[in-house]
């Protein structure tokens, strides 16, 4: 009886379907392994030729935007979203100051900002106060960051908060012996010739209200100045104005979120600023920004707002002369 014959098979050409995921896979093994080498030399070999996670993130046009870094001889002024709660950050192309920190649930908007602006260390820190809104990210700074010197209000003891954040704070101050000093009105923090940090509030020894004791600090840039009030409400305000500090200003960071009791007008005919910057979330159960104050700001000839509710993150840049607005998310019209 003669042998069957195999019968004679054909291989199958592989669809369109499983080239693509073969080649999706692939290309997702590849960036896996490239991921987690650039991640390991991060943390571990620190070879210098070899780009960071960072450099590789912001040449594909990722990260946390605007990018801005200092040229010779500019400043940078970054107001970051941190939703219903203040942070700012001062940076030249040879010194550092965090301003606030936000929540301690938004650290990781803290975090994240710092690293994609490449912050190594911050040379000072200020605490405009102890609410925790401005300093529940703090105590998170203090431990990944070399920090120089901390500056916060001296408070009465029987104001002094309990609080979990506050508490870790003042304990990582301690642990790390950072150089930690009260604000202290009239003293100057100089970053070179031109550029300095002055300390205006708090000006009185109590206050019933823990937001007046907030550090206002006047930052100056050549020709170019920025205050910052923390939550100063208008009793803080007019004992400011009393003191016959010089707070006439290029841009102002508007108090304690746009709430009516702060930007007295009082106040802010003294400020005259030309550009006036909100740190609040978009929404929010205060009703921040009020429209008492747009309308405040407008009275005294301000006109160009921005909000981080609706702007994102805020830079403007100071060449000691003019001032350059940069924005997250870019809208026309104005923050009211």
């Amino acid at each position: 009886m003669p042998k069957r014959k195999k019968p004679i098979t054909r291989k199958r050409k592989p669809s369109v379907k499983q080239i693509y995921r073969k080649v999706v896979s692939t290309v997702l093994i590849i960036i896996s392994v490239a991921a987690l080498f650039f991640f390991v030399n991060d943390k571990f070999l620190k070879i210098e030729w070899i780009p960071s996670t960072n450099d590789v993130v912001i040449f594909f046009g990722g990260g946390i935007k605007p990018l801005v870094k200092p040229k010779e001889n500019e400043a940078v002024v970054h107001f970051i979203d941190v939703g219903q709660a203040d942070s700012e950050l001062i940076v030249t192309d040879n010194y550092t100051v965090l301003i606030d920190g936000g929540l301690e649930d938004t650290s990781g908007n803290i975090f994240g900002y710092l690293k994609f602006q490449e912050i190594e260390k911050i040379d000072l820190v200020i605490c405009t106060h102890p609410h925790g809104d401005h300093i529940g990210s703090i105590y998170k700074v203090l431990m990944d960051y070399k920090v120089d010197k901390i500056i916060m209000p001296r408070i009465p003891v029987d104001l002094v908060p309990e609080t979990t954040t506050y508490l870790k704070m003042m304990a990582e101050i301690d642990m790390k012996n950072i150089n930690a000093e009260y604000a202290e009105v009239g003293e100057k923090y100089y970053i070179d010739d031109d550029s300095y940090i002055e300390i205006l509030a708090p000006m009185v020894d109590y206050y019933d209200d823990l937001n007046d004791f907030s550090v206002v600090t006047k930052f100056v840039n050549g020709e170019n100045s920025f205050l910052f009030t923390g939550d100063l409400t208008s009793i803080g305000e007019k004992d400011l104005i009393e003191s016959g500090a010089d707070i006439d200003v290029d841009v102002l960071k508007v108090g304690h979120h746009g709430s009516a009791g702060s930007s007295s007008e009082e106040f802010l005919l003294r400020v005259t600023p030309d550009i006036a910057v909100f740190e609040v979330a978009e929404i929010n159960y205060y009703g921040h920004p009020r429209s008492e104050v747009f309308d405040r700001l407008e009275n005294v000839g301000c006109y160009e707002f921005y909000a981080t509710s609706r702007d994102g993150n805020i830079v403007i840049v100071s060449d000691g002369s003019e001032l350059r607005v940069e924005t997250e998310k870019k809208f026309p019209g104005n923050a009211a």
